[in-house]
């Protein structure tokens, strides 16, 4: 997939970056507030969006979920703080921090699973929240 990063810190940025190529996957963007989370989806049309939810600016990653979604990129928020509530209806769910190699590619697949209607794969990490709504 190609999956654009938001994070408003850089090195953890590079790390989900890195992490994103050892799955198979392409980072093809990486944005730090809404404005530029915008900017990258619009420029490079990602087929999934990892989006904190405290980013730069005082921009809520649930406003970049919001925003994102209208143009039809969904996104999977990887925070330490995961919305439930609010984020349902804006996410296909929320992978916790810290975030593994593991837990990004199991994520990942599961994200790929529900966007092409296949099973969700046998084992979900305790670190993936997927959200009850976007399941069906």
């Amino acid at each position: 997939m190609r999956v654009m990063i938001v994070e408003d810190e850089a090195l953890v940025a590079l790390e989900i970056e890195g992490m994103l190529g050892l799955a198979g996957h392409e980072a093809v963007a990486q944005a730090d507030d809404l404005p530029s989370a915008v900017a990258g989806a619009e420029a490079e049309r990602p087929d999934l969006a990892l989006v904190d939810i405290q980013l730069a600016q005082g921009t809520s990653g649930l406003d970049v979920a919001a925003a994102l979604k209208a143009r039809g990129v969904p996104v999977l928020f990887a925070t330490g703080n995961c919305p439930t509530e609010r984020g349902k209806g804006l996410a296909l769910g929320c992978l916790h921090k810290p975030i593994t190699d593991g837990s990004l590619a199991v994520a990942l697949e599961a994200v790929e699973a529900l966007l092409h209607g296949r099973p969700l794969p046998a084992h979900i990490p305790a670190a993936l929240h997927l959200y009850e709504a976007e399941r069906t």
